[in-house]
């Protein structure tokens, strides 16, 4: 009995896994391209007739510290494969270790949202443009961190049940 209990939970985890890859996935596509634009020189980005991209791309806000965004979005969604897939590894070998993968996958999240909610604000107010990759970007960021709600309510079931 204890076998099925232990199976239907790997099941529960693994729709929550299959999509926070694929999200991750994506967002990775969003930003390499967003990476491609700002860094490619002569390189215009796509934005369904718009030129909200453009006007984003060419503003100050669109490097920090000298970097592209971007970048720091391919970090970003790397870094949360890296994670979602290790915390994935250690529930399967029972390691341990998936608690803390899971809370990190909240916490990377969560400032992806926050920042993501950062450059919204400055999009509307300041700069008065809206690129659509970036709010694909931020879309995707929020839908990973609502998942990671759901990841780390399904871990802590697991620890308390386990």
């Amino acid at each position: 009995m204890s076998a099925i209990v232990a199976r239907l939970k790997l099941i529960t985890f693994d729709w929550i896994y299959i999509l926070m890859i694929a999200l991750s996935l994506a967002g990775l596509g969003v930003s390499l391209y967003l990476m491609w634009g700002y860094t490619a020189p002569g390189a215009t980005l796509a934005c369904g007739g718009s030129h909200g991209c453009e006007t984003v791309k060419n503003s100050i806000y669109a490097s920090l510290l000298g970097i592209p965004l971007p970048t720091l979005g391919v970090l970003s969604y790397v870094a949360l494969l890296i994670l979602v897939i290790g915390q994935h590894q250690t529930a399967v070998l029972d390691r341990g270790w998936s608690a803390y993968f899971a809370l990190a996958v909240f916490g990377l999240s969560l400032m992806g949202v926050l920042y993501s909610a950062y450059l919204t604000y400055i999009e509307l107010f300041v700069i008065y443009a809206i690129c659509r990759w970036c709010v694909a970007s931020a879309v995707i960021m929020v839908t990973i961190f609502l998942l990671s709600i759901l990841n780390l309510r399904n871990n802590n079931q697991t620890y308390i049940e386990g």
